[in-house]
């Protein structure tokens, strides 16, 4: 995978009050279970089953059409979260 491209894992999972649905935008699956895992327990959701049933891969995206910051936290940080409707 090239630095300007970032693959995008649909989640979706069932926390305390209903779903939950977020994307993670990284590189791989290993990683996005981890940021996915460290969401859930960013909003209150430490027990929430994350595995990739719940996390996974839909397709990817070009870097560029992110944010700066998104930009910067996939370089830093391997990857970000981007919250989506129910």
């Amino acid at each position: 995978m090239s630095s300007d491209t970032i693959h995008v894992y649909d989640t979706w999972v069932t926390g305390k009050n209903g779903r939950i649905h977020f994307d993670v935008m990284t590189t791989d699956e290993a990683t996005a279970l981890k940021l996915a895992k460290e969401y859930l327990i960013s909003i209150g959701e430490p027990t929430a089953t994350i595995t990739t049933k719940e996390c996974q891969f839909c397709h990817s995206e070009p870097l560029s059409m992110f944010s700066a910051e998104q930009q910067k936290q996939a370089k830093e940080k391997g990857g970000f979260i981007v919250r989506m409707p129910t």
